[in-house]
């Protein structure tokens, strides 16, 4: 299985990760809309992420961020 690393918002990691999107959701909409998006065009599924976010330019804003762990959805793509 090929797994990729990708930089992504640090408070995503709970939807991607856990599919837990109820957080996201209530505090910030329109992250929760974004990560949707990117998870819908990536074509990829977050299997981990690190635990030491950084800052990172993300959408030409500073945040902080974390590597995730992806496969591409389907597993043999």
């Amino acid at each position: 299985m090929e797994i990729v690393t990708v930089v992504l918002p640090a408070s995503w990691a709970p939807a991607l990760v856990n599919n837990d999107w109820s957080g996201l959701e209530y505090y910030d909409p329109d992250g929760a809309a974004m990560a949707k998006a990117w998870q819908m065009e990536s074509g990829l599924a977050v299997l981990s992420c690190g635990e030491e976010p950084f800052v990172y330019r993300f959408e030409g804003l500073l945040t902080e961020c974390l590597e995730y762990q992806c496969a591409p959805v389907g597993g043999n793509q």
